[in-house]
């Protein structure tokens, strides 16, 4: 294709660095050395030092200084020679590896370095073409700037090749002699092939890990969970995007072929899967299906249909455009529409396979939340002076300040576990599988503004039992979800005819339509809104009577 990226398979003999400019200092110890011998064989020839050894004193100092001179150079070259310098890898197309506990994506220089004047080593990267390697990618054992132990037919550094394009690369290796010398240079090429596959945010929550520091944004560690701001994991649900990349560009004929998402649900309390190596088939418990991109033609690589390296959506489905006559394929946005999948502790698997047949897999563990929550107002209770009981009232009986006083408000304020079997015994569950978020009440007067009666309870109503299995409450299951005082509606008596009593407030005599509110929300997070699965809202109307 006319717009593909064309990779050189290497670099030729002609444009390999001469000798001159990777060893100047060797050139030039070699250059004075024969400058030096041909300086003294003239001098014989020329009979400067006729009648020796009964020559002058000065000519004996001179040529002394000469032969220490040449001596000098000849050890520096004997030096310089015995410095070994060598490299292996990376050559060819060489792929890049994720690094899970750096969160980066990297490629490993091996070769050797070493020798009995071995001082210490450097290795540069740059690209072919470009004249000054590339800074702060290339990373030594043990973390200084330089190689500072001999190695032989071993990993010398790893590059950071997070940020590098998929294009033709020079390494170069120098090692130093312990003392002042000449250096020992070798080089090799290659030509990276990038593989960024990883899934980094789900419905928006980030994956955060705790490598190889706690809240860690590091999307290639296989146990990085989906966690708030707070650092707290979360579930999620609805229907939700899916960011990340998959990425495989692109050397000796080698790019993405097709990339699947899929799920499988963990059952309790076995482990979480483990994420298949490269070159793994997908494992068959992974059947549910989320998302799938084949690149079926040549027409389908086009450098916008690229899924990364920066964070893009995994869900998407091909779609075409038209410009000046000819029509394009482009990716068009899609979501994963999770509300008929069971809820549960889910393991997802994002699979990018090459032309070549290799696969590339990345794991996300996630809660995923598709209950409902129950909101509900089922009943009004008194205290019975005479019985020193809690009675209900009748539906559609005026509230009396005098006579009912303090009411209890009796409902459900209630979410499901997420899953009861990863519910461990002793003590109550965790979360993000207790996900219950809190509920609130508020009333308010006909015509005027909402007050607060209760805010952020985070208790369930009626609470959970001592252990599973925790049954669905029904209005018979109502407990108490607030004690109210209506004497605090009380205004006094009023200042005169057609006078307002203040806000949500009753002058004494006046009755008044009221509304009551309960909210009730867990914390799964639902990008594409909550409706009325994960909040809810239940009103009722209730009259009440100030005849204090």
């Amino acid at each position: 294709m006319a717009d593909e990226k064309q990779q050189p398979a290497g670099i030729s003999s002609d444009t390999k660095p001469s000798m001159w400019n990777r060893d100047r200092p060797g050139c030039i110890k070699y250059i004075l050395l024969v400058l030096l011998v041909l300086l003294l064989f003239a001098e014989i020839i020329s009979g400067e030092f006729r009648g020796f050894p009964d020559i002058e004193r000065a000519t004996w100092f001179v040529l002394l200084i000469k032969l220490f001179l040449i001596a000098l150079l000849v050890a520096l070259i004997r030096v310089q020679r015995s410095l070994f310098c060598k490299l292996d890898e990376p050559t060819g197309c060489t792929l890049e590896e994720p690094d899970p506990v750096a969160g980066k994506l990297i490629v490993r220089v091996k070769g050797s370095a070493w020798g009995g004047a071995f001082g210490w080593y450097t290795v540069d990267i740059r690209k072919v073409g470009f004249p000054s390697p590339i800074a702060g990618v290339v990373v030594y054992p043990g973390g200084g700037a330089s190689g500072t132990s001999p190695v032989v037919g071993a990993e010398l550094a790893q590059i950071d090749t997070t940020g590098l394009d998929d294009d033709a690369y020079e390494v170069t290796l120098t090692v130093y002699p312990a003392w002042g010398g000449s250096t020992k240079v070798c080089q090799i090429t290659f030509n990276l092939l990038k593989s960024i596959v990883y899934m980094s945010r789900f419905a928006g929550v980030q994956a955060i890990s705790d490598t190889p520091s706690p809240g860690n944004p590091n999307p290639f560690d296989p146990d990085a969970e989906l966690r708030n701001a707070a650092n707290e994991t979360v579930a999620v649900g609805g229907k939700m995007a899916i960011k990340g990349a998959a990425y495989v560009y692109e050397c000796a004929t080698r790019k993405i072929k097709k990339y699947d998402v899929r799920h499988a649900l963990v059952a309790a309390p076995g482990p979480l899967p483990a994420q298949p190596a490269t070159g793994d088939p997908i494992p068959p418990t992974f059947s549910g299906n989320i998302a799938q991109l084949d690149y079926a033609s040549a027409d389908h690589y086009r450098p916008w249909t690229r899924v990364g390296p920066a964070p893009q959506d995994l869900v998407n489905s091909w779609k075409t455009f038209t410009i000046g006559g000819s029509t394009y394929f482009k990716l068009k946005q899609g979501h994963w529409n999770s509300w008929p999948v069971a809820s549960g502790r889910y393991s997802v698997l994002l699979t990018a396979e090459d032309t070549t047949g290799v696969t590339f897999h990345d794991i996300q563990h996630i809660w995923l939340d598709n209950h409902n929550v129950k909101a509900d107002i089922v009943e009004f209770q008194w205290k019975n002076p005479d019985t020193n009981a809690w009675e209900k009232i009748p539906p559609c009986t005026p509230l009396s300040l005098n006579v009912h006083g303090q009411i209890r408000i009796l409902g459900l304020a209630w979410d499901p576990l997420i899953d009861e079997a990863w519910w461990t015994l002793p003590g109550p569950p965790e979360r993000p599988n207790d996900n219950f978020g809190h509920y609130s009440m508020h009333y308010k007067k006909q015509f005027q503004t909402w007050k607060d009666l209760v805010l952020n309870v985070t208790n369930r109503v009626p609470a959970l039992p001592a252990a599973a299995p925790v049954p669905v409450p029904t209005p018979a299951d109502a407990d108490v979800l607030h004690t109210w005082d209506l004497t605090t509606l009380d205004a006094g008596p009023s200042p005169g005819p057609g006078a307002i009593a203040p806000d949500s407030k009753l002058y004494r005599g006046e009755s008044c339509t009221f509304s009551l509110r309960l909210f009730v929300t867990d914390t799964t997070v639902v990008p594409d809104g909550p409706g009325d699965h994960h909040q809810k809202w239940k009103n009722e109307p209730i009259e009440i009577v100030n005849d204090l």
